[in-house]
């Protein structure tokens, strides 16, 4: 949504910050559309973490003659040096992982590389591996690390784990033990583990799980050897129901706080994705793991956008239907982007289980995707998004593609009666949703003019401080719109 390389493609950005800039290292095939080609690692910085500016290649698979490629990486600090890990896609199997130094994260020196312990793992996978200090401001204490890993068939499935006492040489040690509960056993790949609170939070992700499509999901242990536990509550920490939207998020170390990266394909299918905006984590009063917005990320609104109203009212209790819904006057430029903010307060007119309210974003010929919130307590309610289609007798009929609700981190709806703030970002094919400041949803539609709207069903909904913005990013001339905006 706001950066990937001016040419070729990425996948897999991680993020470090140091010594006043932020550093994103990415898979980067330099010659095609598909950023799992890669056979590079692609350099971006950024002074604030919101604007980003290429740097280039700055280290490249070994063996990319053979038709090995260079799969994610991970950048962690190690005392007066840092360390790159990354795995390698060999013909032979995605086995082995590539290990660097580096003093100004730009010259990388190979050091080894290794392949998994065949006491505890199988060659099925190993690959990219999150560096943790086991002390926070003390590098003589060591480090742990949690490779993406498979436990040999005589053992249940854990996570991956390896030691070092100073980065630079790495032992592997037994899978950390997995309690798994109800939640069904399955091998992820890993966005890290951190501390906060005083537990360890460890985000993995995979497809086909608990949900179709590519999601995030959360492991809670009292210490980083386990044994972790699901966060069966919030356990999907991001992540869609159906289609493979947003992809691997990985934990980083910003100026003095922790953050989460992410990134997503702008379009269905698209093997050239784009960087979102940096989340913050935020742990809530019961020890869940949430996505929230970063302030930092403030500064991507530039100029403020015209609008004739800055509230509007919906009722479907005094309109003919189960929907009611209303259109901005502004049509928003989604090559170069926009952000919407104001106040949400629903309840619902009509008994039963379908009100909600929310947003409609115009695909054309009489159809949008919209954003149903859920109103109701949040373990009662769920949000759906879908396609919203007018039929040939008038009525609006609705497909749901993506499901938010129970089990989920992310924002489920809203309460009814009670005002709660949005931030909808819209850009090229995508858009987010933040509901008080949490993370509702990223997800993709097919844009027509660039029309935003409100809808209500079965509901009475105020839409309230209404303020847009474009974004303060450069128009993305390579992204087509079915007529000028």
């Amino acid at each position: 949504m706001i950066y990937r390389p001016k040419t070729g493609s990425m996948w897999d950005p991680s993020v470090i910050w140091h010594d006043g800039k932020y550093y994103a290292f990415m898979m980067y095939n330099k010659d095609g559309p598909n950023g799992l080609g890669a056979g590079h690692c692609f350099l971006a910085s950024s002074e604030d973490g919101v604007y980003w500016e290429d740097e280039g290649i700055v280290n490249e698979e070994q063996e990319r003659e053979r038709g090995c490629k260079f799969f994610k990486c991970f950048v962690g600090r190690c005392g007066a040096r840092f360390i790159m890990d990354h795995g390698v896609a060999r013909p032979e199997g995605q086995d082995t992982l590539r290990f660097y130094e580096s003093t100004d994260l730009k010259h990388w020196t190979y050091l080894f590389s290794n392949n998994p312990d065949p006491r505890w793992y199988t060659r099925r996978r190993w690959d990219h591996m999150y560096i943790l200090p086991k002390e926070e401001g003390n590098p003589a204490a060591g480090y742990w690390g949690h490779p993406v890993a498979i436990a040999k068939s005589d053992l249940p499935r854990g996570v991956g784990m390896m030691e070092s006492p100073d980065g630079r040489t790495w032992e592997a040690l037994p899978p950390a033990k997995v309690e798994w509960g109800d939640m069904p056993p399955r091998d992820f790949e890993w966005g890290g583990c951190e501390r906060l609170g005083g537990k360890y939070y460890l985000i993995g992700g995979t497809s086909g799980y608990v949900s179709k499509g590519y999601s995030m999901y959360v492991f809670v242990a009292d210490d980083p050897r386990g044994p972790f536990c699901p966060d069966t509550e919030a356990y999907r920490l991001c992540g869609s129901l159906s289609e493979n939207v947003s992809w691997l998020a990985a934990w980083c170390r910003g100026n003095g706080e922790l953050l989460i990266s992410n990134y997503a394909s702008m379009e269905l299918g698209s093997r050239s994705p784009w960087m979102l905006p940096l989340r913050k984590p935020v742990v809530d009063k019961e020890g869940h793991l949430r996505l929230g917005w970063w302030p930092a990320n403030e500064c991507l609104k530039e100029m403020p956008l015209s609008l004739t109203n800055t509230s509007v009212t919906l009722d479907t209790g005094k309109a003919d239907g189960d929907y009611q819904s209303a259109w901005l006057n502004t049509t928003f430029n989604l090559r170069q982007g926009a952000i919407l903010e104001g106040t949400i307060k629903a309840g619902a007119v009509t008994p039963g289980d379908n009100y909600t309210a929310g947003f409609v974003l115009d695909e054309g010929s009489g159809g949008s995707m919209a954003i149903q919130l859920g109103i109701g307590a949040p373990q009662q309610r769920e949000t759906h998004i879908g396609r919203l289609r007018t039929e040939p007798d008038g009525a609006l009929e609705f497909v749901s593609e993506d499901v938010t609700g129970s089990g989920c981190a992310t924002v489920t709806g809203i309460e009814d009666g009670k005002e709660h703030t949005f931030r909808l970002l819209v850009r090229l094919g995508g858009f987010e949703l933040y509901i008080d400041d949490l993370l509702m949803q990223t997800y993709i539609y097919q844009p027509f003019f660039g029309k935003v709207g409100f809808l209500a069903r079965n509901a009475e909904a105020v839409f309230s401080d209404l303020r847009a913005w474009s974004m303060s990013l450069p128009a993305e001339a390579s992204f087509s719109m079915p007529t000028s905006i």
